[in-house]
């Protein structure tokens, strides 16, 4: 979708929907992401066929929220860009990582759903596809040869990606809900970007030379 037909969603109407479908499923996060700079938040998000996707954002008619709308609109009116790029937080300290709009919108729609949903569902579901293969490897033992390639190539691996899926996405989801609030703190002028890195030191001295004119 084009900017601007996304942003004649977002006028101040009290709710608005999307049905992408197609190609357009891939705007979603940038929906999103120009949402929240109008003030709106994501209530509904849902397949409802195999080729097409539903989303419903309503607006926020909190201070802060109306404030941030405001900003963009008087942005825009300046020539300013719709989405800018956000300066965060970079994995060694002091170093600081370009990131955009639409990167954070779509931190922001995982961190919602893995709140609303979960993973526990999905790592049963990964549980279960093991326990059938090692069930499957059991049946055909009496070939040891294809039951063995059923437990090692399938059941082990599924095993412990159930096990181990808790705590990836737990990892994933803390470290996406502090870039998404540090965001919205630096969005809101509560907090400032994060500070440059430091400059480098400075290289060592050259090594002195023999000393010159030195008589016995």
């Amino acid at each position: 979708m084009k900017d601007a037909e996304i942003i004649a969603c977002f006028d101040g109407r009290g709710r608005a929907e999307f049905l992408l479908g197609g190609l357009q499923v891939m705007d979603g996060d940038k929906i999103t992401a120009i949402a929240y700079e109008f003030g709106y938040d994501l209530r509904e998000s849902e397949a409802v066929s195999r080729g097409s996707y539903r989303m419903v954002y309503v607006r926020n008619d909190s201070p802060e929220v109306r404030r941030r709308a405001q900003q963009t609109l008087d942005r825009l009116r300046a020539g300013g860009p719709l989405l800018s790029v956000w300066v965060g937080p970079g994995a060694r300290p002091g170093a600081v990582l370009p990131i955009s709009a639409i990167e954070v919108a779509s931190m922001r729609r995982g961190v919602e759903a893995y709140e609303s949903q979960g993973v526990r569902g999905f790592a049963v579901f990964v549980g279960l596809l093991s326990l059938g293969c090692f069930g499957l490897g059991w049946a055909h033992r009496d070939t040891p040869g294809a039951a063995l390639a059923v437990v090692v190539m399938l059941g082990i691996p599924l095993a412990v990606t159930a096990a181990l899926t808790p705590r990836w996405m737990k990892r994933w989801h803390e470290k996406n809900r502090r870039l998404v609030q540090l965001y919205d703190q630096q969005r809101s002028g509560r907090v400032g970007p994060p500070p440059p890195p430091p400059p480098p030191p400075p290289p060592p001295p050259p090594p002195s030379g023999p000393a010159e004119g030195r008589t016995g």
